[in-house]
């Protein structure tokens, strides 16, 4: 039977060595706490580098697309708490901004430099508009917000500035889009996604990293799933309001399908039927299933969007369809797959469209 290594205990002087490190350390952090509304921020921020708040030189290559830019003032017009801000007052007075530098530029483009909102997920009403669009008692409240910050003592030495931004930006988490999905829209399809990212099978089919399955990539695997089948053929068109970029797209899919379960609960059923018909027919019709090839560790997400919609739109215009596996590969071979199904421009609604077709007119085949 194996024995439990014990570890040594430290010895008395290596305790006190241990608390005079630290308290060397501490010293070294001191701090306070205050709390400014937005349009103190942006007053004091005209640019990166000269005004009274500034960006230290191993920030300044960071930058938020306006996607980013927008959703964070969609936070703060909505009352979303903001996370404190880190700043560092200089000998001089100037307030180096330690952590916090994207938020405040996204403020400073939208109240200063016209930014026009995009791509907003919680008030999409508000894309395209600017600053000077907005009622004024609107401009009002959202100049008043404050946001609380830490700011640093002159003592804190360079380095511990440096590795305080470090940790910040490796130890934060940031919710990724199914997770974001999850948290906001509860509700009987949400459950049902979350339900079938966990099937054994479906596990077995999709073979991930640990950290994508730490991510829920099934769930957005599957959410993609549901969402572009549903939306392929609608009254408003094929895909009505997708835009290039699936998240705000998907994010009104399961808002719509939450609801419509609600009312009418049997189409749970039908809908994991459809997903577990697709995966009998994937399994049985492509030699690889969604993999690229047989040793593949990952699935890509444009290859399992192919094939999974591509056959399951097959299999409603003909329930009864039965390929050979080979005459499929060969197919596959012929109409250059693996090279239409790549994750340049992935997210391009004509590819998104070609790739699907694509599937469909293989299966489909005389």
């Amino acid at each position: 039977m194996a024995r439990i290594r014990r570890s040594v205990e430290p010895s008395i002087e290596q305790k006190r060595e241990a608390e005079a490190a630290v308290s060397v350390v501490a010293r070294q952090v001191k701090f306070n706490v205050a709390e400014y509304p937005v349009s103190m921020y942006v007053g004091r921020f005209a640019n990166d580098t000269t005004d009274r708040y500034f960006v230290p030189t191993y920030q300044r290559n960071l930058a938020w697309s306006d996607e980013q830019k927008s959703q964070f003032i969609e936070s703060l017009v909505v009352g979303l708490p903001i996370p404190f801000m880190f700043f560092y007052q200089t000998e001089d007075g100037r307030m180096e901004i330690v952590d916090g530098s994207q938020r405040m530029r996204a403020m400073r483009s939208f109240l200063r430099e016209g930014l026009r909102l995009r791509d907003l997920v919680l008030v999409p009403e508000l894309n395209g508009f600017s600053f000077a669009d907005l009622p004024s008692d609107r401009r009002n409240k959202l100049e008043d917000i404050t946001i609380r910050t830490i700011i640093l003592d002159t003592d804190t030495d360079p380095s511990t500035r440096a590795e305080m931004f470090a940790r910040i930006n490796r130890m934060g988490t940031t919710a990724n889009e199914a997770e974001i999905r999850r948290g906001s829209l509860p509700g009987p399809v949400t459950q049902l996604i979350s339900d079938l990212a966990e099937d054994s099978r479906f596990i077995e089919m999709t073979p991930l990293t640990s950290k994508a399955v730490s991510q829920r990539e099934r769930e957005e695997l599957v959410t993609r799933f549901f969402a572009y089948l549903h939306k392929n053929d609608t009254p408003e068109g094929r895909f009505p309001g997708y835009r290039d970029r699936p998240k705000k797209f998907l994010y009104d899919y399961l808002k719509e399908a939450n609801a419509t379960a609600e009312e009418h609960p049997h189409v749970l059923e039908d809908m994991r039927e459809e997903f577990f018909r697709m995966l009998d027919f994937v399994q049985n019709t492509f030699v690889q299933g969604f993999r690229k090839s047989v040793t593949a560790n990952t699935v890509p997400r444009v290859r399992f969007e192919a094939i999974s919609i591509g056959s399951a739109l097959a299999l409603r215009s003909h329930p009864r369809l039965n390929l050979d596996a080979g005459l499929v590969a060969d197919r596959m071979k012929h109409a250059d797959f693996d090279g239409v199904v790549v994750s340049d421009g992935a997210n391009v609604r004509s590819k998104l469209e070609g790739r699907i077709d694509l599937v469909i007119r293989m299966l489909e085949a005389a």
